[in-house]
């Protein structure tokens, strides 16, 4: 039963089932996790038995000393949050917690402003305390700092939480030393990434080969739906990435929140209407498009009739998609060519016409882009 809850078994069958393939800074983090789990499992053993305060003391100057989690960074799609999501489904303990970045925020920013209404002298400290009293383990995904309230505070909530000892386990695009960079008064921010970074372990993921490439090299880009055939190899080619795994991804885009729920170590699929129907900006599709290394855009229907405010936001789409240089696999109604003949986004339209047929290139990205 010990053996089914092993990190490092369950990784390896996931690598035998070619769900994920096999990554030497992946397997180094799965076994320092793995150590954790079981420390932490043993500890909550240890807490319950007598024998605890024996050891007390032999321990508490080794804990002091010890780091008190592990901040995972690397780029998008090299599994960080799926690493993170084993590590936490598999801890055999009740106090634990998983939550995106942004939401943490969300929530603890409602939560200090409520005490602040309620007169507590120290708002901030009050919170952090109250947050974690029943918390051994905090799990919190995709930290990115960008706005100066956030900015202003994590550093004493973090302060808290180590503080009491609360183990973390984060994940960022971004080493601790480039969190908030550029930002707004970012030198009452540094003291935070010190604290990070003698808190915490900072472990680099990364991968020699991009296998996502290697997955869809060769292959067609751009699929038609009235092909049988074309159905068939689209549907292929998404089957291998195993999107529906994973617990899909929030992403913030200024005000807002936007739900993928087929998504996977940076690859995601998503139809045309759930991402041209809505009113994107085109900053927002650059934030969207920046969590992605291969996108399967599904359902695009020809635009022509009545379609000039979904034709622009498919544009602002693949303009980001270019910059970005992000994979993409279509399948429409009509060929590039046929999506967008008449409107008044018809000139604009030409090239994004252009560049769908240069991102069916097996060399895109690697050619040089002509603008």
């Amino acid at each position: 039963m010990k053996g089914e809850k092993s990190l490092l078994n369950i990784y390896n069958k996931m690598i035998s089932s070619n769900e994920i393939e096999k990554n030497k800074s992946q397997e180094k983090l799965v076994s320092d996790l793995e150590a954790l789990k079981k420390k932490l499992e043993n500890s909550l053993e240890l807490k319950k038995t007598k024998t605890r305060k024996m050891f007390s003391k032999f321990f508490s100057k080794k804990a002091s000393e010890e780091k008190t989690g592990v901040y995972i960074y690397g780029g998008v799609g090299i599994g960080k949050s799926m690493l993170m999501d084993l590590f936490f489904n598999l801890l055999d303990i009740q106090g634990k917690k998983r939550i995106h970045f942004h939401e943490f925020m969300k929530q603890l920013h409602q939560l200090i402003k409520i005490a602040r209404e309620n007169n507590i002298r120290d708002p901030i400290k009050s919170v952090a305390s109250e947050y974690i009293k029943d918390i051994q383990v905090l799990c919190l995904d995709e930290m990115q700092i960008t706005d100066v309230a956030d900015a202003m505070i994590v550093g004493r909530i973090f302060e808290e939480f180590l503080g009491k000892r609360l183990k973390i386990i984060t994940t960022s695009n971004r080493h601790p030393n480039d969190l908030y960079k550029d930002g707004l008064n970012r030198k009452l921010f540094l003291p935070f990434i010190d604290i990070i970074v003698s808190s915490l372990d900072v472990v680099k993921l990364s991968a020699d080969v991009d296998y996502r490439k290697i997955k869809i090299a060769g292959k067609k880009k751009y699929f038609l739906s009235t092909s049988s055939q074309d159905n068939r190899q689209f549907n292929d080619l998404i089957s291998q990435f195993f999107l529906y795994r994973g617990g899909g991804i929030t992403i913030q885009m200024d005000s807002r929140e936007f739900r993928i729920e087929r998504f996977e170590s940076g690859v995601a699929c998503l139809t045309f209407n759930e991402i041209c129907s809505i009113p994107l900006s085109a900053s927002d599709y650059l934030e969207l498009v920046s969590h992605l290394k291969l996108l399967f855009l599904d359902e695009i229907p020809e635009l022509s009739n009545g379609g000039d405010d979904s034709a622009k936001r498919f544009i602002n789409l693949i303009d980001s998609v270019y910059d970005k240089e992000v994979e993409i696999l279509c399948r429409a109604e009509v060929p590039p060519e046929k999506l967008y003949n008449s409107g008044k986004n018809t000139f604009e339209f030409q090239r994004t016409v252009s560049r769908l047929f240069e991102m069916q290139s097996d060399n895109w990205p690697n050619i040089e882009k002509t603008r």
